[in-house]
């Protein structure tokens, strides 16, 4: 998480400074694969609570959506613009993340 907020902070402040895209695009393409690192961890913990059967559908279908959707970003980071990466990383880490604390207190 610690990644996503230097990554968000890092965006705003060359976005308010001006900073060249360049600059902010290469920031976020060396960070990508640290946040796709933490998209998997986070994606191992919530399967793992998710194993006891006891999580609703609609929170298994929203991380599975989520975790897949970073997959792809992951995978192929070439396949969308850095901004567009850093949007949906941050996205997928907070919905995954959602879903796991969802799933610990439906336990």
């Amino acid at each position: 998480m610690r990644i996503l907020h230097t990554m968000l902070a890092f965006a705003l402040a060359c976005l308010l400074t001006s900073c060249a895209t360049a600059s902010i695009d290469g920031t976020i393409q060396r960070s990508l694969p640290k946040t796709c690192q933490l998209i998997e961890t986070a994606h191992l913990a919530f399967t793992t609570v998710a194993l006891t059967g006891n999580i609703k559908a609609s929170t298994v279908r929203k991380e599975q959506a989520a975790y897949d959707g970073a997959s792809v970003i992951c995978a192929d980071p070439s396949s969308v613009t850095a901004g567009n990466a850093l949007i949906l990383a941050a996205q997928t880490y907070l919905v995954i993340s959602t879903a796991l604390k969802e799933a610990r207190n439906e336990r």
